[in-house]
């Protein structure tokens, strides 16, 4: 009794936990979510400071085009109205100017302006401009201005005016010169450091102040000479996101133990074959190993085999005759085949555009030489790696052509494309002089179970001296596979078969394994001479293809 309880409890914790868990990654997600749109907010209200401020300094500019255009005096009654336009014309100047040695001689408002005390000027900005930063009135103590001046005209602005119209409780708000990290107008909570040229550099940003606690957006304006501070508090995210969560984690948790049914259900069945067969495809679980092929006159890799592995388990690889009959009877073997071709250009492509006489052979099933879909996928691989990139051959076995009207239809479409047709596992099945009448293939292959007793006293060992005889016959290219010996070889190559494959050349290894192979000439065989077996690798200046 106390052990159903345990595991009721067990099975109670692992509900509340599928129901927490994904809300509080959904939790975690909306945050980011949130900050993501919070800094898409800030970035608005400094785009409209950005706009406010350019504003300003393009008025500034039309002004002195078109004073200059015009030819008036400055100060006089035309001149005037003119800069009185101009004031009615910016959204955040208090009055146009116009200047001589650093003293206003002019304005479009009161007098009184002529008694602006300046001081001091920052150093010309390369669009001309100079800014007199704490210019103010006589008797006025409590309030400074700013002025902007480009070549005599100049707009005399409050800067508390400039951020005005986006003041908010949740917004702190800062114009700042990029140059020295200063200040010129600030509000709310802004911190020195935000406006750093030495911490961030004059370039615009986004960043977490997690010390000060507040989402910042610093933005550069055009020319990188003025800048704007765009900050919020992440507490108010954090607040919201609390809410969020008091109505979602208990509805989680229902949802968790409802899905914990599931599971429990679910779990008495596991997956069908064909299910796994799919998820392996949809993650590429599928990956190819090639085999080399050697020309047994004079042990020069000409070609390879690609075969199909499935990466089952970490630690688990699955052959081919494991997982191609369950495709076949699912219907999924064209998806199959398609992955194949499509693991062929990724692998091989650029290698076989270097090397074009190099000979590829590729399996298929024999649902895929009952289907009219082959020629076109082998079509689109050709095209794919290019014309004349590769020399392909394609193997079929005997099982593969029970079919015999829609297979041959199917081999000759694949001939047609150019690609040679091989017959592999010869002489395992109960038709093979048939189907060597029937079927266009240039290639016999020996199977490794005669290639295994060609040099032996076995009943069979004559079965492959018989199979040649009627290759060399029928006009057909020879490959013996399996070959693990040189006396194997070397009793294949004086029969003349043309190539071989087996563990004396190499294993199957991966296609960069392969293209080392190839490139460094290892010759595991080399034809005996005068009776004699060479001792290791015999070098060559002859280059691979």
């Amino acid at each position: 009794m106390k052990r159903r309880h345990v595991i009721a409890a067990i099975f109670l914790l692992a509900g509340l936990l599928l129901g927490c868990l994904p809300v509080f990654y959904a939790l975690h997600q909306a945050r980011q979510q949130a900050i993501g749109d919070k800094y898409r907010e800030l970035d608005d209200v400094a785009q409209g400071l950005d706009r406010r401020v350019r504003n300003a300094l393009v008025m500034l500019t039309r002004m002195h085009t078109e004073m200059s255009a015009r030819g008036e005096a400055a100060c006089s009654p035309a001149g005037i109205r003119h800069l009185q336009r101009v004031a009615a014309r910016t959204q955040i100047s208090i009055a146009a100017l116009y200047m001589e040695d650093h003293r206003v001689v002019c304005s479009s408002s009161d007098p009184l302006m002529q008694q602006l005390v300046l001081g001091h000027a920052s150093p010309k900005r390369a669009d001309g401009i100079r800014v007199y930063s704490d210019a103010r009135l006589p008797g006025v103590h409590d309030r400074s201005y700013a002025v902007l001046e480009k070549e005599g005209y100049a707009l005399l602005v409050y800067p508390e005016g400039v951020i005005a119209p986006f003041v908010r409780a949740d917004l702190s708000l800062g114009l700042f010169t990029p140059r020295n990290g200063l200040y010129s107008v600030r509000n709310g909570s802004v911190l020195d450091h935000w406006a750093s040229s030495a911490s961030t550099a004059r370039a615009s940003s986004r960043f977490l102040d997690a010390d000060a606690g507040y989402l910042v957006v610093r933005h550069i304006m055009q020319g990188g000479d003025d800048g704007v501070i765009v900050a919020t508090p992440i507490a108010t995210i954090d607040a919201r996101m609390a809410r969020f969560g008091r109505w979602f984690i208990p509805a989680g948790i229902v949802i968790g133990l409802s899905v914990l049914a599931s599971v429990l259900l679910l779990s008495r069945h596991q997956l069908s074959p064909r299910n796994q067969l799919l998820r392996a495809l949809g993650k590429g679980h599928f990956f190819l190993l090639y085999q080399p092929l050697i020309d047994l006159h004079d042990g020069r890799c000409i070609g390879a085999e690609a075969l199909l592995r499935w990466q089952y388990e970490e630690a688990t690889v699955l052959l081919p005759d494991r997982f191609i009959p369950i495709a076949e009877e699912s219907g999924l073997i064209q998806q199959i085949t398609r992955q194949v071709l499509q693991l062929v250009e990724k692998d091989m492509s650029s290698f076989l555009r270097r090397m074009p006489t190099f000979r590829l052979a590729v399996n298929l099933a024999a649902s895929d030489l009952q289907s009219e879909q082959t020629p076109g996928l082998l079509g689109e691989m050709l095209q794919n790696i290019g014309p004349g990139c590769g020399q392909f051959v394609v193997e079929a076995t005997e099982r593969a052509l029970l079919e015999e009207t829609s297979a041959l239809s199917v081999l000759n479409a694949i001939r047609a494309l150019g690609i040679e047709l091989a017959i592999d596992d010869f002489g395992t099945g109960y038709s093979s002089l048939a189907y060597l009448a029937t079927y266009p293939f240039d290639i016999l292959k020996v199977d490794k179970s005669f290639t295994s007793t060609a040099c032996t006293q076995a009943v069979t060992s004559q079965v492959a001296e018989h199979i040649l005889d009627l290759a060399h016959t029928l006009g057909m290219q020879t490959l013996a596979e399996g070959i693990e010996t040189t006396e194997q070889a070397d009793f294949f190559r004086s029969r003349g078969v043309l190539y071989g494959q087996g563990y004396l050349f190499g294993r199957p290894m991966s296609a960069e394994a392969l293209f080392q192979f190839v490139a460094a000439d290892t010759r595991a065989y080399q034809p005996a001479l005068h009776g004699q077996l060479p001792r290791g690798p015999v070098p060559s200046d002859t280059p691979p293809h």
